[in-house]
């Protein structure tokens, strides 16, 4: 072997050693990069936050009341009408030919009551006369008894006549109206928002079929209906302020306040995992300069509750964890080993905690759940802290037990915050961007 491969022999097997060294040897423990943001007093305003649709506060849809061909439409979309004018003429000719039928016919019916009272006045003063005559003994019984039967005949022909001509008055009544009914006018002052027929097109009139022509709305009073969840409705009560967001006009929004709460919720996907129940809210739009149309997408945030004074942090920093997760580990200081539990200490929780020990299954459950937690750091190191919070807005949460005002509490990145940070995990602050120290966090989704 000659001189140059024994020394390439050597080299590579130094190299060799000099990797398994680094390999094998002590490493340095990864750290977790977070972000931190310190617990602060300031004023909070609790919110429900939801979305929905503009409408108008009052709208109503028109619609014809008899049946026929549109003959005249005075309106187009989005044109303002007062109240009373013509909107609508529905073809009269038939409803006028039937009013004018039904007129002559109830004339004739009072031409023959008035032949039917005048017969009976004949057959009662020959009655009468008749009657004279049977008691002075000149005529017979027979001859009254005609004289009586003449008299009710003509009673049952007036009656006759009476009934025909108040059929004939109703008869005339509903034509009248029929022919009213073809001329449509405006029940309001508003604003046309949705013409659905046209000129010349058949409009299908009765009680039991709605066939609308046309919607009239007041657009200056407009209100926005969304649906609340269950947990969240029962912190709004009406006339609570509400901020109003529309989509059309970008960074603008508008005050408005809490009309009307439904008393009774719609529930979707009954019986599934994914069953939801929603209650209706309407919210009343105050006065604004911009010009909202029915049907713009809004987006609602109700002012439930509000503290001048209280302490928050991110909203994102109170997360869950089960309560032996966060269970004290008794951090020992530099140089000293935990102490070691006496045997009674053992024996004791072996007493408490073992397989064969009698807990309440009720409290035990109750232990296992997940309960709220912030992460503090301290030299390094997250601490998990159990909370108890009150108000909480879109991006703050009060916290009324648990932290102290000016403590660095983790805020981010929200993967970290909700899966990997443990209790003791060593920590390293930085910004999200280049993890170096100092870095405000923005919150991952």
């Amino acid at each position: 072997m000659s001189v140059k491969r024994i020394i390439i022999t050597v080299l590579l097997v130094g190299a060799l050693a000099a990797i398994l060294v680094m390999n094998l040897g002590p490493k340095e423990k990864v750290k977790i990069l977070v972000q931190t943001e310190k617990a602060r007093r300031e004023p909070i305003t609790q919110v429900v936050t939801a979305s929905g649709k503009i409408r108008p506060e009052t709208q109503v849809k028109v619609s014809a009341d008899v049946g026929g061909y549109i003959r005249k439409l005075t309106v187009k979309d989005g044109d303002h009408v007062e109240k009373g004018s013509l909107l609508v003429e529905v073809d009269p000719q038939i409803y006028r030919a039937r009013f004018m039928q039904t007129q002559a016919a109830e004339k004739t019916a009072e031409a023959q009551l008035a032949l039917s009272e005048a017969s009976m006045q004949k057959a009662t003063g020959e009655a009468r006369r008749v009657r004279g005559l049977y008691k002075k003994a000149l005529i017979s019984a027979a001859n009254l008894e005609q004289a009586q039967a003449d008299l009710a005949m003509a009673q049952a022909q007036v009656d006759a006549s009476k009934g025909q001509l108040m059929q004939a008055s109703a008869t005339l009544d509903g034509a009248r109206k029929d022919l009213a009914k073809c001329t449509i006018t405006a029940p309001m002052s508003g604003t046309v928002i949705d013409l659905m027929k046209e000129l010349g097109e058949r409009v299908s009139g009765g009680d039991f079929r709605e066939d609308i022509i046309l919607t009239l709305a007041d657009l200056s009073s407009m209100e926005v209906e969304v649906e609340v969840g269950e947990r969240d409705v029962v912190l709004i009560s009406e006339k609570d302020h509400a901020e109003i967001e529309v989509d059309a006009y970008p960074g603008k929004s508008i005050g408005g306040y809490v009309k009307e709460i439904a008393n009774a919720g719609v529930t979707r996907n009954q019986w599934t995992e994914s069953e939801v129940t929603n209650f209706r809210v309407v919210i009343q739009v105050e006065e604004s300069e911009l010009k909202l149309r029915p049907q713009m997408s809004a987006t609602v945030k109700i002012e439930t509750a509000h503290k001048d004074d209280s302490l928050t942090v991110p909203i994102q920093s109170v997360t869950l964890r089960r309560p032996s997760e966060i269970a004290a580990k008794g951090k020992a200081k530099k140089g000293q080993r935990p102490r070691k539990k006496s045997g009674k200490e053992v024996a004791a929780r072996g007493k408490t905690d073992g397989p064969k020990s009698k807990l309440d299954p009720l409290t035990a459950t109750r232990e296992h759940l997940p309960v709220e937690v912030v992460f503090v750091v301290e030299n390094g190191v997250a601490i998990a802290k159990r909370v108890k919070t009150g108000l909480s807005s879109d991006t703050r949460i009060e916290i009324l037990e648990g932290v102290s005002p000016g403590e660095e509490v983790v805020s981010g990145p929200y993967r970290v915050l909700s899966k990997d940070l443990k209790n003791g995990s060593e920590v390293r602050v930085g910004s999200p961007e280049t993890g170096k120290p100092g870095g405000r966090h923005r919150r991952e989704k």
